[in-house]
């Protein structure tokens, strides 16, 4: 795809349905100018990937503050003592598994207000492995029939953290719509993922599964997804309300370290 210009950002997008890479930006110095160029191609393109960065714990609190109140995880307790905000993500050699577990989902989607913009910034990275993909809910939504769109629009999902483990708490469940819409393009998206979301309201799982099932399955088509090679210095930010990522557990024995901040959104539809 043809690379474009915004200010002073170059931006080349890397699939037809989302994620872009961006440079000519310091994001350690990075002031309202910038960042606002920045925030419109995250509008525009959901995902973006920007290279050659060197960011320490509270330049990544910094960012993160400029969309949104900082997420402080009330189970996971990996933060920083001075930084609690910020999560280190460490693989160590001896490791086999992923930080958060692998499958596709968005980030904290079981709170009210939710996840908005998640930035994760790659420091040590072993050399083959580890990509990260993503998948577009406003084009996985636009793919679907107008009867369905209309259906979908009247329903409501739970999300519940500990529904990757089979079950639904009491704490850390709420209820969202199953569509919303882009507060800047308009465009509408899903809102469920396989992690978190595990029934309809009103209904029970049982009743819920086929249909959950199928958009599951929707959203995840090639045709929705791109995925990013990671290099040291990397810095990831996708928006968790219109998008779905997948962290690829395919490297062994490397040691990898990140830290990872989130961003809540200022209110909920």
């Amino acid at each position: 795809m043809t690379q474009y210009s915004s200010g002073t950002l170059k931006i080349a997008p890397v699939t037809g349905a989302l994620g872009a890479v961006v440079e000519g930006i310091d994001l350690a110095s990075a002031g309202g100018v910038a960042l606002g160029g920045l925030q419109a191609a995250l509008d525009q393109h959901l995902v973006l990937y920007v290279p050659g960065q060197a960011l320490t714990r509270h330049d990544l609190s910094r960012l993160g503050r400029y969309f949104g109140p900082p997420f402080l995880h009330p189970i996971v307790n990996n933060g920083f003592a001075d930084c609690p905000e910020v999560l280190e993500l460490l693989r160590k050699v001896e490791d086999n598994t992923m930080f958060g577990g692998e499958g596709w989902h968005a980030d904290v989607t079981w709170m009210k207000p939710g996840g908005y913009v998640s930035i994760l910034h790659g420091i040590e990275i072993p050399p083959v492995g580890g990509d990260t993909g993503f998948a577009s809910t406003l084009a996985a939504y636009a793919a679907l029939s107008p009867g369905l769109q209309e259906m979908l629009e009247s329903l409501e999902a739970v999300h519940t953290y500990f529904w990757y483990q089979g079950r639904e708490g009491p704490d850390h469940t709420v209820t969202q719509p199953v569509v919303r819409t882009h507060p800047v393009t308009g465009r509408k998206g899903l809102y469920v993922n396989r992690m978190f979301s595990n029934r309809f309201k009103n209904m029970t799982v049982k009743e819920s599964a086929p249909l959950l099932g199928y958009l599951f399955d929707h959203m995840e088509k090639h045709e929705f997804t791109c995925r990013f090679r990671w290099q040291a210095g990397g810095v990831l930010l996708w928006d968790n309300r219109f998008t779905l990522h997948y962290p690829i557990n395919d490297f062994t024995a490397q040691r990898r370290r990140m830290i990872r901040t989130t961003a809540l959104e200022v209110q909920t539809q």
